[in-house]
């Protein structure tokens, strides 16, 4: 009896001495060297956790954060049953020679003629029309411009089956633009995480970038359902 309340004792002061973070266990599943797939187990970390443990994860859900902002605000402006002159006003177009963005109401004016029609007057800006008409031809609005000199046209497209459509497949290719700046992001957390080999362990460098994945694919799946929901309201809508 003494040997064995002497081994829960030991058991006891080295279980002590582990630093255990709030954890869970689960398989990622990995291609191993036959084709077939292994499976691994790495550690689930909460998000205090994994903060505290690397600052990558801070600033990645900063910008995941800002991203999804990001794809509500342009769809609130751009992809729009009805077309309202805010969408132009606030339409991001890169000027030369240091292609900086500037919103289109810091160059000109939109004036709206109709319910049908708005107008922008590029006479003090002539030299800009080439890219004003390119940044409006990518916003996803689905307005084709009709230049006349300096005046540029912008005809609102009736609320057809086929407008719905073409602004569904618009909010499609915004949402992947998010996923891709995304992306971007993880990238370079990634390599960032690899650059502190000296400092940490590889073990834990490998279940911080798991972390960090699990993640990303968490606000890509956002992405998806706000894209989801957007699209559902155009193809649905009784207006």
């Amino acid at each position: 009896m003494f040997l064995s309340l002497a081994l829960r004792r030991i058991v006891t002061l080295q279980q002590s001495q582990i630093h255990s973070f709030s954890t869970s266990i689960v398989l990622f599943k990995s291609k191993n060297a036959g084709g077939g797939e292994s499976k691994s187990s790495k550690r689930i970390l909460s998000d205090a956790d994994l903060s505290a443990t690397s600052n990558q994860w801070l600033l990645l859900k900063t910008q995941y954060d800002k991203f999804l902002i990001e794809l509500r605000e342009l769809y609130s402006k751009q992809i729009q049953l009805r077309t309202s002159s805010l969408a132009f006003e606030e339409l991001s177009v890169t000027i030369p020679p240091n292609k900086k963005a500037h919103q289109l109401k810091e160059l000109t004016q939109i004036i709206q003629k109709s319910p049908q029609m708005f107008m922008i007057d590029m006479a003090c800006h002539a030299q800009y029309i080439p890219n004003v008409l390119e940044a409006i031809q990518k916003s996803g609005l689905n307005i084709n411009p009709q230049q006349d000199g300096t005046t540029i046209f912008l005809p609102t497209p009736k609320v057809t089956r086929e407008h719905r459509e073409e602004l569904a497949k618009n909010a499609k290719k915004l949402a992947d633009q998010i996923v891709v700046k995304m992306r971007e992001a993880y990238s370079k957390a990634h390599r960032n995480l690899k650059k502190q080999e000296k400092s940490l362990s590889r073990d834990l460098i490998v279940d911080l970038d798991a972390n960090l994945k699990l993640r990303l694919d968490n606000y890509i799946s956002q992405v998806d359902k706000i894209r989801t929901d957007k699209q559902k309201e155009l193809l649905d809508s009784t207006f």
